[in-house]
């Protein structure tokens, strides 16, 4: 047993170097989101769109809290708005045409712009989804409703802040409407 311990973590370590000598580095990793010393996620201030009922303001609530307690809200270099919308669909029906399964979908698109020029950086929309159970009585609907409106809109959040930092570890500050996306633009 203390020789496979040995080998694991042999193969460990030869692994991590293999890996960093390849230029491999973790996409949260500080130093891959470092521009000039400073990071970008924490550069950028957040503004939401009008959601079009309760929900989806209720969504876009959650989406901003989870953001803002993730990235800051010091920003100023950058401006990132958000358009959430909730939806509900019904899932489970039984013979009384009651659900009790539903699936909980928090929908935002965003724009990240460039606060000195003014340019569109990056557009784009995360898709979060969650299923609950809901009690035959309305007061469960309610409440399962809501727990699913707060856990989606902070996955939605988490993905939109892994797609920000796919951005930052690629860009340089090139506007999205320059970006050439296939050879006929050329």
């Amino acid at each position: 047993m203390r020789k496979f311990a040995v080998l694991t973590a042999v193969f460990l370590g030869v692994g991590a170097l293999g890996l960093s000598a390849c230029g491999f580095t973790p996409m949260h990793a500080p130093q891959t989101l470092s521009v000039n010393g400073d990071q970008p996620l924490e550069m950028i201030s957040i503004e939401m769109g009008p959601g079009k009922d309760v929900n989806d303001k209720e969504a876009g609530f959650f989406v901003l809290q989870r953001l803002r307690d993730r990235m800051g809200t010091k920003g100023t270099k950058y401006t990132l708005t958000i358009s959430p919308s909730w939806r509900r669909g019904r899932l489970g029906i039984s013979a009384n045409d009651v659900a009790s399964r539903y699936d909980g979908t928090v929908v935002a698109t965003y724009s990240l712009k460039d606060n000195k020029t003014g340019n569109i950086l990056d557009t784009g929309r995360v898709v979060a989804i969650s299923t609950f159970a809901a009690s035959s009585d309305a007061y469960g609907v309610i409440a399962s409703n809501d727990t699913a409106i707060q856990s989606t809109a902070a996955e939605a959040a988490d993905r939109l802040i892994v797609k920000l930092a796919g951005y930052f570890s690629n860009a340089k500050d090139t506007p999205i409407d320059n970006v050439k996306d296939t050879p006929e633009d050329e």
